[in-house]
C-alpha cells in the first residue's frame, strides 16, 4: 500500500519530511482515529505526534504535553 498524504501532511509537509512512509501512515492513522473521536489537532498536536513517532520524545513526555494543553481542570 502506498502512502497518501493526509490533510495534515499536505498542510504542514515539513513535519512529515523526516519520516518514512510507514511512520507517516501511523501518524496519519492516529490523526484520523482522533478526528473520529472529535479531536481537531493543530500544528503543535501534529508536531508532538511526529516527535513521538520519531522517538524524539517518549510516551511520558507526549502524555505530559497533551495534558498540559488541556489546562487546569476544575472539579
Amino acid at each position: 500500500m502506498t502512502y497518501e498524504p493526509c490533510r495534515y501532511a499536505r498542510q504542514w509537509p515539513e513535519l512529515f519530511e523526516p519520516m518514512d512512509d510507514a511512520q507517516k501512515q501511523r501518524v496519519s492513522d492516529a490523526l484520523a482515529s482522533g478526528r473520529l473521536d472529535g479531536w481537531e489537532p493543530d500544528r503543535e498536536d501534529v508536531a508532538d505526534l511526529v516527535d513521538r513517532e520519531l522517538g524524539r520524545i517518549d510516551a511520558a513526555e507526549y502524555t505530559r504535553r497533551t495534558i498540559a494543553k488541556l489546562g487546569p481542570q476544575t472539579p
